[in-house]
């Protein structure tokens, strides 16, 4: 992905946002990182924008899920 400065990425998270959200949406949507993939999906990484799938992440999933990030200490961008 490409590098993105310190300024960059506190400004992106001091508006809970990314540092590769563009104009015109993600900038690296085909490389984009697990967390952004499963955001929307699961009850505690819901879209600020309100989309969701049909069907949700079942509970005992997104515990897995959190389990493996906190494992493998994954940080947003």
């Amino acid at each position: 992905m490409p590098v993105k400065s310190d300024a960059e990425h506190d400004a992106a998270l001091a508006d809970w946002s990314c540092p590769y959200l563009g104009d015109c949406g993600c900038e690296v949507y085909a490389e984009r990182p697990l967390v952004c993939r499963l955001f929307g999906t699961t009850p505690q990484l819901k879209c600020p924008r309100g989309r969701r799938p049909l069907e949700m992440i079942s509970p005992l999933i997104e515990k897995e899920i959190f389990s493996y990030f906190a494992e493998v200490r994954h940080v947003l961008l």
